[in-house]
């Protein structure tokens, strides 16, 4: 019941700026194996959270004959990223304990929930596999 989220969350957290190509996100959703991207602003506050299912919904890939998926870059930027983001997603602090979030995590059926600092900057974030790995080893 003492562990803190900074000893178990995800740092550095990978982002996107809201006004970022839509491409961009599907980019760092296969260059990093991530889920989950905070989206900030300019000044580095997260404004946002888009994540891989939206992604799916949004624009499907389509299969290539060799079993890859493809994104068409010129119909995902079509999409204007702060338009389809989750505006003013759930946060917590470093300083928050694990069980207020796998709480919250389990109560609203959260993916992710991204951790920011007191700014309002993300430096982390977690995720269920997060918290799931963290538990079973």
């Amino acid at each position: 019941m003492d562990i803190l989220v900074r000893e178990v969350m995800v740092s550095p957290v990978i982002t996107v700026k809201e006004r970022d190509d839509f491409a961009l996100v599907q980019e760092k959703i296969s260059l990093y194996d991530v889920r989950h991207l905070p989206v900030v602003n300019d000044a580095g506050v997260i404004t946002g959270l888009i994540t891989q299912r939206d992604l799916y919904q949004i624009h499907s890939p389509r299969r290539l004959e060799d079993g890859s998926w493809y994104y068409d870059k010129d119909a995902l930027n079509q999409f204007i990223l702060s338009k389809v983001m989750l505006t003013k997603p759930f946060t917590l602090k470093p300083q928050n304990t694990l069980f207020e979030a796998i709480d919250a995590t389990v109560r609203f059926k959260f993916g992710c929930i991204p951790i920011i600092d007191d700014y309002k900057h993300p430096c982390g974030i977690l995720t269920r596999d997060t918290i799931l790995k963290y538990l079973i080893a």
